[in-house]
This record gives structure tokens, C-alpha cells and sequence, in this order.
């Protein structure tokens, strides 16, 4: 993150998707498919605005394991900004 000049964004704990107003989102990513079943649980109409990118979440994860998922998620945000245009 220190290297994307990201660190600002890092959250101190995930939150809670009880405190987000889901139906407000036009797109919802899921990491894994188990977060976009979350995600429905608690708004079934956000069905159809998930999209799951089955990428491990970093979250947790040691510093060099992190890494290589930081490079998968940079991919995908680029991949998805270029399909937007």
C-alpha cells in the first residue's frame, strides 16, 4: 500500500455491511463468493449489483501474500474502469 501511495485508505477493521446503505450502490464487489452471500443477506435486492472477482481478501493476510493480491486487485480495477468507459 506504501508503495501505491495508499496507505490513507487502509481501514484501521473491515467494516460492518450493517452500517452501509447497500441499496444506494450501483455496483457492489465481492472478494469471495461468501462476502457477496453477505451482501444478499442483508439486501436481496442487491442481487444483481454484486459482482464477485474470487480474489482472496488481503485483509489479513502476511505482507508478500498481500502483495500479489494488491496486484490481482489493481488488475481488476483497471480491467473495470476500462469496460466503464
Amino acid at each position: 500500500m506504501r508503495k501505491e501511495r495508499a496507505e490513507q485508505y487502509l481501514k484501521k477493521a473491515p467494516e460492518s455491511l450493517d452500517t452501509k446503505r447497500l441499496t444506494e450502490y450501483d455496483l457492489i464487489v465481492a472478494m469471495e463468493q461468501r462476502h457477496k452471500d453477505a451482501v444478499i443477506i442483508r439486501c436481496p435486492d442487491c442481487k444483481d449489483r454484486v459482482v464477485v472477482w474470487s480474489i482472496e481478501d488481503p485483509y489479513f493476510l502476511q505482507v508478500d501474500a498481500a502483495k500479489n493480491v494488491y496486484d490481482e486487485i489493481k488488475a481488476k480495477i483497471a480491467e473495470m474502469a476500462k469496460s466503464r468507459n
